[in-house]
């Protein structure tokens, strides 16, 4: 099963690529609209996790809003060493703002939610709701 979303990354990536390449300014500036970092999103003790890789964006330019099962992973990542003077030969870090949204897959509560950043990810630990924590029924 991994393997078709590893595909659908693969042509994620691509597409960017090819994209990227059609959006330079032709002045040594590369194009900077949208990026999207990847995330992994998990279940530990209760609580659904997103780790996403953040390298470079302050947690001053991060945003998360969470509304029911949607939750809204937005900010902007700036080129630290940016200057117009520049003439590019390969354009593999992307800069600019992104926007990740995610459907959650249960209830989670909005209240209780921490979000930490540490070595260029942002972690989100969101707990779920009672209602929605697994309950193994035994069989009589």
């Amino acid at each position: 099963m991994s393997d078709i979303f590893d595909e659908i990354r693969r042509f994620e990536r691509d597409m960017d690529l090819l994209l990227s390449s059609f959006m330079h300014t032709g002045h040594g500036v590369p194009y900077s609209g949208g990026w999207r970092p990847p995330f992994n999103i998990f279940e530990k003790n209760n609580s659904l996790v997103i780790i996403m890789e953040a390298a470079g964006v302050k947690p001053e330019d991060l945003h998360v809003i969470l509304e029911k099962n949607i939750i809204t992973i937005s900010g902007k990542r700036e080129d630290p060493f940016a200057d117009e003077s520049r003439n590019f030969y390969s354009i593999e870090i992307a800069f600019g703002t992104f926007e990740r949204r995610i459907t959650l897959p249960c209830e989670v509560d909005a209240e209780k939610a921490v979000v930490t950043t540490k070595d260029g990810f942002i972690q989100i630990v969101l707990p779920k709701v009672p209602s929605s924590i697994e309950k193994i029924i035994e069989i009589e």
